[in-house]
């Protein structure tokens, strides 16, 4: 199916392998990468979806990402494993280090990772929602390139640092929480910037620490934190385990990737997996997920409210439609693609 610029998911997972492929990745790695990018797209991420493909490709022709990393993982210590991601794709080292980290939690219960030398990996969700789909509570956090400042500061030295929980069910979707600890993402910005939109008041300052509405301005300046001061310490805390803690660049020392130069991002991973009934049956454990869900869903509604959701319940909705509608390039996104057809001689 194309029209309107739409093709049909598996058209366009295909291509992004065969990019990927042509640029030096090995394929295992671009499915990878593909499905976390669409897992993303579908679900109405859209700042951490497709539109991510052309500067992971950029980075990687221009020598900025390793295209075949050696992935190294160290034991520890009982249940720590201490990864280096060797700057290759993000979402290829995280799922490496989840898949080793979800099998040394199922003989001991619980695994903590931390890892180094990576890049952007893409929605933190995505990992949540493997290890939920596995029967493992997680926590998942990354930190990023510079872009909200201390709590009074007007220059960027936090990334947005995500914070991503993930909480599994039995067979209906699972609770997947996942916020950045800035107002909004990056990805918004840049989204707004290349379709020459503005933004909200509020959501960033200029370079001069006033507000702005102008996402160009917004990139050359900050953005703020979610909650004020209450955000700044959430990212202050990403930073130092994500960063300072698992040997990552943190602060100034993580690369933006929408750079001109190709320094290593030096990104860094904290995650923590609990098998979900590493403290009751898993039957009781479920019995309980569901009364814990069904009490939520019946408090009364806020006037204009027609339904409670849960965090992630609206995305999963959004991905069932999106499956079927198919991914949607606007006409800067469908001229890049192209140009990226063009350029490595594949099919759009």
């Amino acid at each position: 199916m194309q029209a309107n610029n739409t093709y049909e998911v598996n058209a366009m997972k295909r291509f992004m392998e065969q990019a990927f492929s042509a640029c030096g990745v090995p394929v295992a790695d671009g499915q990878i990468v593909s499905d976390n990018l669409l897992y993303a797209e579908l679900r109405g991420i859209k700042s951490h979806g497709i539109s991510r493909f052309p500067i992971y490709l950029r980075r990687i022709q221009k020598g900025a990402v390793n295209p075949q990393p050696k992935i190294a993982i160290e034991q520890r210590a009982l249940g720590i494993l201490g990864v280096d991601g060797d700057n290759g794709l993000g979402a290829v080292g995280m799922v490496h280090a989840l898949n080793r980290g979800m099998e040394q939690a199922r003989q001991v219960g619980i695994c903590v990772i931390g890892m180094k030398g990576s890049n952007h990996f893409g929605a933190s969700g995505y990992y949540c929602q493997l290890a939920a789909e596995q029967g493992f509570v997680s926590i998942v956090l990354t930190d990023a390139p510079p872009a909200t400042p201390p709590w009074g500061g007007k220059e960027a030295y936090f990334g947005t640092n995500p914070i991503a929980f993930g909480l599994p069910r039995a067979e209906k979707p699972h609770i997947i929480v996942d916020l950045a600890t800035s107002l909004v993402a990056r990805g918004k910005i840049i989204r707004a910037a290349a379709q020459g939109e503005e933004i909200p008041k509020g959501w960033a300052l200029d370079k001069e620490g006033f507000a702005t509405t102008d996402p160009q301005a917004a990139l050359a300046g900050v953005l703020l934190p979610m909650a004020g001061a209450k955000g700044y310490a959430l990212s202050l805390a990403v930073e130092h385990l994500a960063g300072v803690l698992v040997g990552a660049g943190f602060g100034k020392e993580v690369a933006w990737q929408y750079g001109e130069g190709n320094k290593p991002a030096n990104v860094g991973h904290f995650v923590i997996l609990v098998k979900a009934d590493a403290f009751l049956t898993m039957e009781t454990y479920h019995k309980r997920v569901e009364h814990f869900v069904e009490e939520i869903k019946q408090i009364p509604l806020a006037p204009g409210y027609q339904e409670i959701k849960l965090p992630g319940e609206r995305e999963w909705e959004q991905e069932q439609s999106s499956v079927v509608q198919g991914v949607t390039l606007d006409e800067d996104m469908l001229a890049t693609f192209q140009a990226i057809a063009q350029e490595l001689n594949i099919k759009l």
